[in-house]
């Protein structure tokens, strides 16, 4: 409607320069300037109309966006958006924070593990010193130092096979 009006205001413009131009044509040069004052304001007033009703249709359009925004099914929407990320959010921390758990807990039991095996070691390494040295003068001493030499050598390799080998080996020499 105002748009309407404005382009009337235009083409009224128009046709009152064009008047203008006819009156300066024939000599009337004071109805024409005063033809073409009111061509100017014409065109004034059509500038602005066009741009109050621009101005007008962004403000309404502004204000019907933040009445929307702030309604209330907007409102229980953005909520709704809100809990869904949240519930995201903490499946995804709960699920590395499993991870770091069950990281953290196989780390705990591998080094568990190795101590134990250490002790383990070092417990048949001393088992099979002691044997060695109850057998000490039924070997040769030769056998007898190669044997120690093999205990310590597998201890310090944490070699258990080895050792237990050893073991072995040492209880057939001394049951002969």
């Amino acid at each position: 409607m105002l748009i309407r009006a404005a382009l009337r205001l235009f083409a009224s413009c128009f046709a009152v320069f064009l008047l203008a131009k006819l009156l300066l044509i024939f000599a009337f040069f004071v109805i024409a300037a005063l033809a073409i004052k009111i061509a100017v304001l014409l065109l004034f007033a059509a500038f602005f109309l066009l741009v109050m009703t621009a101005i007008w249709g962004v403000i309404s359009n502004l204000f019907c966006v933040v009445k929307q925004y702030f309604s209330q099914t907007q409102r229980e929407q953005r909520h709704v958006a809100f809990m869904e990320n949240q519930q995201i959010n903490a499946h995804r921390l709960f699920y590395f924070q499993r991870r770091q758990v069950t990281y953290l807990k196989e780390r705990q039991r591998k080094r568990a593990l190795e101590k134990d095996n250490r002790v383990h070691i070092a417990s048949l390494s001393q088992a099979i010193e002691v044997d060695l040295q109850r057998s000490k003068h039924r070997l040769p001493k030769a056998a007898f130092r190669q044997l120690k030499r093999k205990n310590r050598l597998y201890r310090m390799q944490q070699n258990a096979k080895a050792l237990l080998e050893l073991h072995h080996q040492i209880a057939t020499f001394t049951d002969k």
